[in-house]
């Protein structure tokens, strides 16, 4: 696996080649020093992992005429800026089914999170965290994990652009990946066998 922003940068790469509008609506990266202080506001530690990719991209631009779909950066999901994700975090800590140790990364614009969990035990686990679902659970067992996942999905060709011109996937394959670079999620041996 190679480091965060090697791994960015050839999704960003594989997006480019697909032609798709993400790209173009991504901000640049922030300073140390900025996320240092943003991450002041909430109770929760930035991990190595989670400040490289800040410093990486700061997220989406929320432009006026851009559809969730155009902004997504794997399918589904969009990049959410520090600012929004923490915006986010101080909403979500108040609900029920939201542990105080989850800091949502990527959205979905309707309710659908993955969030790192920030507990020191944790140790940056990826958790799905679904509107319609009873429990979040570990998908990835690292930022590094997922983001060498959808690397390998789009150079597989595993996540395409559909026939509407956004990014979808095939869902078996993309477990497939996903179990063998994160052999210790039992979600994906689950997954596998349902299907």
């Amino acid at each position: 696996m190679g480091n965060i922003s090697q791994l960015l940068n050839e999704i960003e790469k594989s997006l480019q080649q697909l032609d798709y509008p993400c790209v173009d609506h991504l901000n640049s990266g922030l300073s140390s020093q900025k996320t240092k202080e943003l991450f002041e506001e909430i109770p929760l530690q930035p991990t190595q992992d989670l400040r490289a990719l800040y410093t990486w991209r700061n997220g989406s631009k929320d432009c006026e005429g851009i559809t969730l779909g155009e902004l997504a950066f794997f399918p589904g999901f969009y990049l959410m800026s520090l600012e929004e994700s923490i915006q986010t975090y101080l909403e979500l800590r108040e609900r029920n089914g939201w542990d105080k140790s989850w800091f949502p990364i990527f959205a979905s614009g309707g309710g659908d999170f993955y969030a790192m969990n920030l507990a020191s035990e944790a140790q940056g686990q990826i958790l799905g965290f679904y509107v319609f679902e009873e429990e979040p659970q570990v998908e990835y067992w690292s930022l590094k994990s997922m983001l060498t996942t959808f690397k390998v999905c789009y150079e597989q060709g595993i996540i395409f652009r559909n026939e509407q011109g956004y990014l979808d996937m095939d869902y078996r394959k993309h477990a497939e990946i996903a179990h063998d670079i994160n052999p210790e999620v039992k979600m994906w041996l689950e997954f596998l066998k349902e299907i």
